[in-house]
Parts: structure tokens; sequence; C-alpha cells
């Protein structure tokens, strides 16, 4: 279910924007923090994928906006969802033991977060001191796991350069 791979952690493909995700060496661990409620955004975060990159996943359509958490959800052969996180980048509470890998995306530090278990890959970018942007994808069956990681970061890298600068 997205909202679950929301509260965890998205994707897609597509966009020809400035920058690539690539890894990046760290040997740091995050540490757990709790936050205040998050502040609206200054941007439309169902607005920042590109619908090619959706339709590379089986995805037409508009997304649904949870409104719980605020995530913006697209249901398909693959679950994509966008969600400003009220943690800053390296922070976010670990659930399911996902393996991250550091990231920089265009001109923002990310993290590729990687379930063990869950079938979902995500990217969370940095949106300034307080907050990050999470895109997940998550896979319905094991066989769309490397489809969903691939995809989410190539969708951060399409979509980074629409999100604000801090």
């Amino acid at each position: 279910m997205v909202t679950a791979g929301v509260a965890l952690v998205a994707a897609g493909c597509g966009g020809a924007a400035g920058g690539t995700a690539a890894p990046a060496t760290d040997t740091g661990s995050a540490t757990t923090t709790t936050s205040a409620a998050p502040t609206k955004p200054n941007f439309d975060p169902c607005a920042v994928l590109p619908a090619d990159g959706l339709a590379k996943l089986g995805i037409t359509g508009q997304a649904k906006i949870d409104p719980d958490s605020g995530a913006c959800e697209w249901i398909g052969p693959f679950d994509v969802s966008t969600h400003v996180l009220p943690y800053p980048l390296g922070q976010r509470p670990k659930k399911d033991n996902p393996v991250i890998t550091q990231l920089t995306v265009g001109s923002r530090k990310a993290e590729l977060r990687r379930s063990n278990s869950a079938g979902w890959c995500s990217v969370d970018l940095a949106l300034g001191a307080a907050q990050s942007f999470d895109i997940a994808v998550v896979a319905l069956d094991s066989k769309g796991m490397e489809t969903a990681c691939s995809s989410v970061q190539d969708m951060a890298t399409a979509a980074e350069p629409k999100l604000p600068t801090s």
C-alpha cells in the first residue's frame, strides 16, 4: 500500500534535468529525532514528477492527496509518492532498516533508501535545515524492485531542479 510506503519512504523516470543521481561515500549513520508538525511547502509536491516518468511505470492520471500525511500518491503497477518530510536529510527514522546510500542529485545532498523487506526504494532530497523531500516507489512484487530503485533515482534527477532552493 502506498500510504505505508509514504510513511517509510518513491520514483519514476525521465526528464533531462541538470545533474544525475550519483553515489557518494559516507560512513556516517543517521540518528532518529522527533520534529514538530511540518510546515506547508512553498511549492506543489504533486507537480515535480514528470508525466513521462510516471508513464514509464504504467501510471497515468493525477495524484491523490493523502489527507493525513499530505503526501501525493499515484497508484498503478508501481505505487509512487512524494512527500515533504519534517526531518532534515539524514534524520529520518529508520523503519524497515533500509540500506542507505548517500547521493548527490543535481546540486543537492540526497539519500537513496532501499528496503530490505518491504519492496520499496526512495530518494530523500535536502530541502534546507529542517525538511527533506521524499520520492518513493513501491514495487508490487519482488520482480519490480530493481525497476523501483532505478526509477526513483531517475525521478529524483528530474524533480530536483523544480524544488525550491533554501
